[in-house]
């Protein structure tokens, strides 16, 4: 059976703002291609996606392609408009709960720690939203995606580890917020050993 990989999220899974190809996304299918040539991708990450909207606009679409491999990487909207971790917890099982009737492995990642993000050195001057604030607050969004990647059977890519965003300003666009080429490229780097590690067939 050909590798089909559907993968679900936000602006960061679209590439927003990178040239065609540079996504971490696209990294992934590239490499997925180099092993399998017959390999196939479906995007459905949008910009401005939240696990409500993902829930609600992308699942149904993920199970009716039959896909092989998934990876679901969705938080970082759901974290600038408050959502509690109780609420983003409750989405995350929703979406895998349907998710997992497509019967494939699925890749699963943490949030960076946005709270080095450009955009929240300006939340924290001009709206008083701590930025340690913010990273507890990640913190708690990625104890549930640990948990769901447990009781799911996942397979988990810790960015929020793997990427000193502290250390690489580089890695964000000029909007301070979304990853640019080199963040994808670091993002790809951390995403593909999970990739690497499963069998999509």
């Amino acid at each position: 059976m050909p590798t089909h990989y559907v993968a679900l999220g936000d602006s960061a899974g679209a590439g927003f703002g990178v040239p065609a190809g540079a996504g971490y996304v696209d990294r992934v299918y590239a490499r997925l291609q180099q092993r399998d040539a017959s390999a196939r991708l479906l995007n459905l990450a949008r910009k401005g996606a939240t696990t409500e909207t993902l829930r609600a606009d992308q699942v149904d679409a993920a199970l009716g392609a039959r896909p092989t491999v998934c990876s679901l990487f969705i938080g970082g909207n759901d974290l600038w408009r408050g959502v509690t971790p109780s609420h983003y917890g409750r989405n995350l099982e929703a979406i895998a709960d349907r998710l997992d009737r497509a019967r494939c492995p699925v890749v699963v990642g943490t949030l960076p720690n946005l709270s080095h993000a450009p955009a929240a050195a300006l939340a924290e001057r001009f709206l008083g939203i701590a930025r340690a604030q913010i990273e507890e607050r990640i913190v708690a969004y990625n104890e549930r995606v640990r948990r769901l990647a447990v009781d799911h059977g996942y397979a988990l890519v810790d960015l929020f580890g793997a990427t000193r965003l502290d250390e690489h300003a580089e890695y964000f666009a000029a909007d301070g917020f979304h990853p640019s080429a080199a963040g994808h490229a670091a993002w790809y780097e951390a995403i593909w050993p999970a990739f690497a590690g499963l069998d999509p067939h």
